[in-house]
């Protein structure tokens, strides 16, 4: 509840103290929703743009930020899961992303990626019929 005074995000909408706009956080920092099948809906073009960043060493520059929101416990990925993937596979746990981080739940983060046209498709319930 937002007006819980205990609450990890304001009720102002502003960040907690210390947690920047913009920052660089590293990939043991950042959670993915289940309902993201990362995998499956890559674009192979910039996932190898990715990893060929991370193996030069040239992630850090790489722009624009991912789109990240903070619940106050953990960062939710947004956006730009290729760079994400990229260092999963590679084993760059330590492999740091410029981040444009807003305060929000999972939900939002979900919501967020959701609207990006071609870039994620959700794991559907095998039950649910295809609409």
């Amino acid at each position: 509840m937002p007006s819980d005074p205990r609450s990890p995000v304001s009720p102002s909408g502003r960040l907690p103290a210390g947690v920047l706009g913009r920052d660089y956080l590293k990939f043991l920092q950042l959670s993915v929703d289940d309902e993201f099948p990362v995998e499956e809906s890559l674009d192979d073009v910039a996932l190898e743009d990715a990893l060929a960043a991370i193996r030069c060493g040239s992630m850090r520059a790489v722009r624009p930020a991912m789109k990240i929101f903070f619940d106050g416990c953990q960062f939710w990925i947004a956006s730009h899961f290729h760079r994400y993937e990229a260092a999963r596979r590679l084993g760059a746990r330590h492999q740091e992303f410029w981040c444009e981080i807003q305060p929000g739940p999972k939900d939002h983060a979900v919501r967020y990626a959701s609207r990006i046209p071609g870039i994620l498709r959700f794991r559907r319930d095998p039950s649910t019929p295809a609409g």
